[in-house]
């Protein structure tokens, strides 16, 4: 019996260590992620080191190499990180909505400029475009088959691409540092093209 209770506590007690390991390696990571994002403020991606990230995060150049194995795995999670911190709204459940999720999106990349800067780098853009991207493109795509059963499969998937694109940091900056449209404008040209998508299907 005592030799019962005692392995109980020490499972414990193994368990308690090793929920304050994955605390600390959790804690570390994101102070990583956090120094790399401070220093994109700065410098771009293509000019840091991990010796400078972890410099500036307080931690040896050894201890991010344990936590992170490769340059491109260390890309991976802080692109994950930064689309996260801007905070994208998710796509609405009937396609009417689009302008108002369109409206919602460009406004998003109002308030972080600065961000969305750093997300259009080729590094950081090119996962973007194989994870989240590509999902609110099927998302979109899924919208449209529900609500325009009648029209072919290949012009849903040409408008859904189209809307996504539409919908995206890119075609954002592109009316307000190519053209200088402010906002409203952005939004009201980008809405034009969505209301044409949507007119082309529903006159199928």
């Amino acid at each position: 019996m005592k030799y019962v209770k005692l392995t109980v506590n020490m499972t414990l007690d193994e368990i308690g260590k090793s929920k304050l390991r994955d605390k600390k390696a959790n804690f570390t990571r994101a102070l990583l992620l956090d120094s790399a994002i401070e220093l994109l403020q700065e410098y771009a991606i293509s000019d840091l080191s991990f010796k400078q990230i972890s410099e500036n995060a307080g931690v040896s150049e050894r201890t991010m190499f344990r936590y992170f194995e490769s340059r491109a795995q260390f890309l991976d999670e802080l692109t994950v990180k930064m689309y996260a911190l801007l905070q994208v709204p998710t796509i609405p459940d009937d396609s009417q909505q689009l302008f108002v999720y369109l409206e919602a999106l460009y406004r998003q990349f109002e308030q972080n400029p600065k961000l969305v800067e750093m997300l259009l780098a080729s590094d950081f853009l090119s996962r973007i475009l194989q994870t989240t991207a590509h999902n609110r493109f099927l998302e979109i795509k899924a919208l449209l088959i529900r609500d325009y059963p009648h029209c072919p499969e290949d012009l849903i998937t040409m408008t859904a691409a189209n809307l996504r694109y539409i919908m995206s940091a890119t075609s954002w900056r592109y009316y307000r540092a190519n053209f200088g449209f402010d906002p409203a404008t952005s939004i009201k040209s980008a809405s034009i093209l969505v209301q044409q998508s949507l007119s082309l299907l529903d006159h199928i």
